[in-house]
């Protein structure tokens, strides 16, 4: 378990309580959806969760740079830039399915890296953190990524963009590269989450095209530092910023990288 860091402390401080925000929304007769497009949803509770993790951050780091999802971004002039995604897999959330989550990363400029992130689960109660250099954990359990070598025997995990119509770029291409390779294939609806499984054993890898920064600043180091590999469909190093993931156990890391670029 982690306890010194004021800046970990304070954002795994902050998801859980923008967790309960979730959580009551998911069960409220008050749940309001409207689209941003045919396909992507945004709820009332999206907004009053970010609006929480947004006045949180500032009022404690007044400093610091914020990058949200829906619109309470703000410069800073510190060391350290928040990526909030305040509830993803709202489509899941929308629906009634019960699989969303808070996810909170942290990137250091200096390092030129994520310094630490949370992503929790509010309905089924899992916090998953880390901070760069001190391992990963789940409810102060030490995560380590599977020692599975064996892309036969993989489960792996991917999301389809929201561009469903845009055939070159909705992954179906790429879903139909791995799918007759692998074991199976897990589409769960949070990048966040998938990546926290990783780390957690439970997938041995995922990829997924066109994202967001806040869909996996947090979860990359917390796969990193659980002993995985995370970078772009092209073995590079991982960018926040730039709109894919390709993350493993790091023994089926160039396995995944040759199936992709195949």
């Amino acid at each position: 378990m982690i306890q010194s860091d004021i800046i970990l402390n304070s954002a795994r401080e902050i998801a859980l309580e923008a967790g309960k925000i979730l959580r009551e929304g998911f069960y409220s007769p008050d749940k309001a959806i409207t689209f941003k497009s045919r396909t992507d949803l945004v709820t009332n509770f999206d907004f009053k969760s970010e609006k929480y993790i947004c006045s949180e951050i500032t009022s404690r780091f007044p400093e610091h740079s914020i990058v949200a999802e829906e619109g309470g971004s703000r410069e800073g002039t510190g060391e350290y830039r928040w990526y909030i995604d305040p509830l993803d897999a709202t489509n899941n959330f929308a629906h009634g399915i019960p699989f969303f989550c808070v996810s909170i990363g942290v990137y250091s400029v200096s390092m030129n890296s994520m310094y630490c992130g949370v992503v929790y689960d509010p309905v089924h109660e899992e916090t998953f953190y880390a901070l760069k250099g001190n391992g990963s954990y789940c409810n102060e359990k030490n995560l380590r990524v599977s020692d599975n070598p064996d892309i036969g025997t993989a489960m792996l995990a991917t999301g389809f963009p929201y561009c469903k119509d845009d055939m070159e770029n909705n992954n179906l291409n790429l879903f139909n590269k791995f799918l007759p390779k692998i074991q199976g294939i897990r589409r769960l609806g949070s990048a966040a989450l998938d990546l926290c499984f990783l780390a957690a054993g439970r997938i041995d890898g995922y990829w997924e095209p066109m994202l967001k920064p806040w869909d996996t600043a947090a979860g990359s180091l917390i796969v990193q530092e659980a002993g995985g590999t995370v970078t772009k469909f092209n073995g590079d190093r991982f960018d926040p910023e730039y709109p894919e993931v390709l993350a493993s156990n790091g023994r089926l890391h160039d396995k995944m990288i040759t199936i992709l670029n195949s």
